[in-house]
């Protein structure tokens, strides 16, 4: 157990050396570590640590605390065991790894940081991996499992590290604490760290997880979901940025005239003159936005709009006028956030979100989109710029807690009516504050990742496939923790490089997880078969999203064979690329009634008993929905 902290630029370690039973006192004297462990039938061991300094005098000018490691000493015994990772905010990929597996961040350094947590530093040694915010440890000869977790966002930010032998034996368990700040360290005040629950199970480790989020919702999560979700058309995944006052107006046409069932009809990136001006509207919408929010309206749809309210780029008036309220480092200069070409040339940066100038700007945006301009649905996205390293104006907020902070003014501003989606959202840390969170990197009108994002070995490469991964994995957080976002449905023939069996196997994941659906096609030009599949989508959508879904075998295959939605329905797929046989085992207690008919063509579905489980053959990239 140690504590990394600096005075400017100069880094101390310091262990933490046993006093007595729960106390410990770090090598240079400076703090005390008090950790109590209490049993709970039900939370299994709850460890509880809190941080004191105890010098008699505050720290000097320059000092600032970086990590706090704790080695825990409850581990699983035996071999064979394989790790739940699971990643830090919307796009990082969670999903099941093997011991032998190597924990490599993308090559590029704005990869990492705009897609992982930039605090964490991944060794890209063999069997040693950092998981954000929660673990997973499953043995699947013996079904034995332990579960590691915070019982509370708290104020600093969460993640273990696991380190494998060479038979998958587990050596080493350590939580994380990021604090990265100057926190109030009075003389023998003590610093309250999130609790950790270590749970020891056997059978489902999928049930865990889902129990999990449950515990975790009753404390941090939303009073009161909306019992439906969110359904709608978005404008981001044909049109991109190049979106236009006309493309906007004839797709909401269109929406009337195919009768479709959606709620929100959401403008996406594309509309704001820069980045960091969003009240500013560009040439290609001549009449604002509250023109367009009061034409939604009229035809019965409720408006929403995007935006990424902790972005900036220096072509932009607030950078300009305001660079006090720009982050930057140590040195003066401004942090990258971003490198993203479809805005123009150079990085993007971030606001330093606890500067006054900052926080005022982003109350003046937030009350112009909603009481003035009539925007009922916001997606705020690339939320982690928010939490990036820089010299912030109040150096005594961590990370963690500056992004809470913003994220509790911008509730105070839009009101409990207006619904908020986070994207690009570190994912503990925003419980409480979202309605709806998205939870997977982007899709897109392609199944695999791009060749460059394989060689960069960019993991969170977005692409349908790793979508999709994070959409089953995480799907026992909808209703929890907010309403999950599976992202768009792409359904069009047209600029799509995925062929229908892909499209279908889309549409069978989504609407299984009850999630939120909105489709992100040029409604003028959609095909009508692919329009069936869309109307049939959002029929299946609507009978499953009430529930909390589960997911089917995390830790048999990276990207989850099948998924379980209590409403009555079961999504089974083949995502590889030659027919294969898919074996599944059902959560405990659900019973299944033959016979078995696709909700999609209304034909027999063949799933054979075997070993406590079942069997279908599906045909590459193969899907089925059916009632159990």
């Amino acid at each position: 157990m140690k504590i990394q902290y600096r005075v400017h630029n100069s880094v101390t370690i310091s262990r933490f050396l046993p006093v007595k039973a729960g106390v410990f006192q770090s090598e240079c004297k400076k703090f005390e570590l008090l950790l109590t462990t209490t049993k709970d039938s039900k939370l299994g061991t709850v460890l509880s640590p809190k941080l004191i300094w105890r010098e008699s005098t505050r720290p000097e000018v320059g000092f600032s605390v970086d990590h706090l490691e704790l080695e825990l000493t409850d581990l699983p015994e035996g071999n064979g065991f394989s790790l739940f990772q699971h990643g830090y905010q919307s796009w990082s990929i969670s999903r099941k790894v093997e011991s032998s597996d190597t924990d490599r961040s993308p090559l590029l350094s704005f990869l990492h940081y705009s897609q992982e947590n930039v605090y964490s530093k991944n060794e890209a040694k063999v069997g040693k991996f950092i998981s954000e915010y929660l673990t997973l440890l499953y043995n699947k000869e013996s079904q034995n499992g332990v579960l590691y977790a915070p019982l509370e966002a708290g104020e600093f930010g969460t993640k273990f590290e696991v380190v494998f032998g060479n038979e998958g034996n587990v050596t080493s368990v350590k939580v994380i604490y990021d604090v990265h700040c100057l926190p109030d360290l009075r003389p023998n005040a003590k610093l309250n760290i999130s609790k950790i629950k270590v749970l020891f199970f056997k059978g489902s480790p999928e049930t865990k997880l889902l129990k999990y989020f449950e515990e975790l919702g009753k404390k941090e999560g939303p009073a009161n979901l909306p019992k439906k979700v969110p359904t709608g058309w978005c404008s981001w995944y044909y049109y991109y940025t190049n979106i236009d006052q006309k493309t906007i107006l004839d797709n909401l046409t269109k929406v009337r005239e195919l009768n479709l069932p959606f709620e929100f009809f959401q403008i996406d990136d594309g509309y704001q003159k820069e980045i960091g001006d969003w009240l500013i509207p560009n040439e290609k919408f001549p009449g604002g936005m509250r023109i367009l929010a009061d034409e939604i309206k009229r035809v019965g749809l409720k408006p929403g709009i995007w935006l990424a309210p902790f972005l900036v780029r220096k072509k932009s008036e607030f950078f300009r006028k305001y660079p006090e309220a720009i982050l930057k480092d140590q040195n003066g200069k401004p942090v990258p956030a971003l490198y993203n070409p479809l805005w123009g040339r150079g990085y993007t940066y971030a606001l330093d979100i606890t500067h006054p100038t900052a926080l005022a700007y982003i109350e003046k945006v937030f009350t112009t989109l909603v009481k003035e301009w009539g925007y009922p649905y916001l997606k705020l996205d690339f939320l982690y710029a928010g939490l990036l390293p820089g010299d912030v104006y109040n150096k005594t907020l961590s990370p963690q807690a500056r992004y809470q902070n913003a994220l509790e003014l911008i509730r105070k501003i839009v009101g409990k009516n207006t619904f908020l989606l986070g994207c690009g959202a570190p994912m503990l840390p925003s419980i409480g504050f979202f309605d709806g969170m998205r939870i997977s990197c982007d899709v897109a009108p392609f199944w695999n990742p791009e060749r460059i994002r394989i060689l960069l070995k960019d993991r969170n490469a977005l692409c349908t496939k790793k979508a999709l991964i994070n959409d089953i994995t995480r799907s026992s957080m909808h209703r929890h923790l907010w309403l999950n976002d599976p992202d768009c449905l792409l359904v069009r023939k047209k600029k799509n490089k995925m062929n229908e069996a892909q499209t279908k196997l889309m549409a069978s994941v989504m609407a299984v997880s009850g999630g939120m659906l909105l489709v992100s096609d040029d409604l003028t030009k959609l095909e009508m078969d692919r329009l069936d599949l869309l109307k049939k989508a959002f029929q299946l959508n609507r009978e499953c999203q009430a529930y909390t879904p589960i997911p089917i075998g995390i830790f048999e295959n990276e990207f989850p064979l099948a998924l379980y939605n209590p409403g009555g329905y079961l999504g089974i797929w083949n995502p590889t690329e030659e027919e294969k046989i898919v074996k599944f085992t059902l959560p405990p207690g659900v019973k299944t009634k033959a016979p078995f008919l696709d909700f999609w063509t209304g034909t027999r579905v063949d799933l054979h008993p075997v070993d406590g489980g079942f069997e279908t053959t599906l045909p590459a990239f193969g899907s089925v929905v059916v009632s159990v």
